[in-house]
């Protein structure tokens, strides 16, 4: 019996025309663990983390959450197990606080926004 992850990605490859973005790469993270993905330019980091917050599909290999499979199909698939992420470089709305620039679409009221309550 293999140990349990939180999350983990067995094998994830991914193509785009003319490039291998991604070549059977896997990854572990148990909880409570903070990681950094670190590498050249072009080294898949970025694609990586895309696929986990359902922006682009795998093209081959699995995604466990809590040692179960899942299958990510998209933003709001990936936000409904709880996977997303913030951006490095992100067009800011300037008149919203910082918190509502995190959190936009996450928790909105009946406009859209953050409320401030947490």
């Amino acid at each position: 019996m293999s140990e349990e992850y939180f999350l983990e990605v067995k094998e994830v490859s991914k193509s785009f025309p003319g490039v291998k973005a991604l070549d059977n790469v896997s990854f572990q993270l148990d909880k409570g663990e903070i990681h950094a993905l670190v590498g050249e330019n072009g080294a898949g980091k970025s694609t990586l983390i895309k696929i986990l917050c359902g922006v682009y599909k795998e093209d081959a290999g699995s995604i466990f959450l809590d040692g179960k499979q899942i299958k990510i199909n998209g933003v709001p698939s990936a936000r409904s197990y709880g996977i997303g992420f913030v951006p490095q470089e992100i067009e800011l709305m300037e008149y919203l606080s910082v918190e509502e620039n995190i959190f936009v679409g996450k928790y909105p009221n009946r406009f859209g926004l953050l409320t401030g309550k947490s």
